[in-house]
């Protein structure tokens, strides 16, 4: 596990595009938030293959969430039920009764009541801090190219890794925002 998680600390991106001059600040519309460019361009060469991702904030308390993906385009998309879209969703309230339910995102990672209509469908909120992104690939936590597995097989290694990535971040007593894992 200390290999995956070295590999989160030393390969990640700011995840929330945000103002010019202030990395707090994070810019959304009604579709959802964007990557910063480091995070988008780390995300494109990795969306279409199985992953595991955490996204994480550094302060002395930390909030992690761990998670996985074997879809293609992955599961950080602009839209409904998906975490950029869901995010700005629940700002909006907007939020549909299938999407998925990350208001503890919101609580630990931004103040929500900083958010500020800046020009029609654009909008700012503020983040308590930093939050960043490490995309994990298949091939890291697993040593497998996952081209000669089986569907269920690398899902699997992706559900079994997934869960001792929790369980190490919880030995460390890290806030997870993992719900069914607290």
């Amino acid at each position: 596990m200390q290999l995956i998680k070295d590999y989160v600390k030393e390969n990640y991106s700011l995840l929330f595009q945000h103002q010019p001059d202030n990395t707090l600040i994070s810019i959304f519309d009604n579709k959802g938030f964007s990557f910063t460019k480091d995070a988008q361009n780390n995300y494109n060469l990795i969306k279409n293959q199985p992953h595991l991702y955490v996204a994480w904030t550094n302060n002395e308390d930390g909030s992690h969430y761990v998670g996985k993906s074997f879809q293609p385009g992955g599961r950080w998309k602009r839209q409904h039920a998906y975490h950029l879209g869901t995010l700005a969703h629940h700002l909006l309230d907007t939020i549909r009764y299938d999407d998925q339910n990350h208001t503890h995102w919101i609580e630990h990672w931004m103040n929500r009541e900083t958010q500020v209509n800046i020009d029609n469908n654009l909008f700012s909120v503020n983040l308590k801090e930093d939050v960043y992104i490490t995309f994990i690939p298949f091939s890291i936590y697993s040593n497998q190219d996952f081209n000669t597995l089986e569907k269920t097989e690398i899902r699997r290694i992706n559900t079994n890794i997934e869960k001792q990535l929790i369980q190490s971040y919880r030995e460390e007593n890290i806030i997870l925002l993992n719900v069914q894992h607290n």
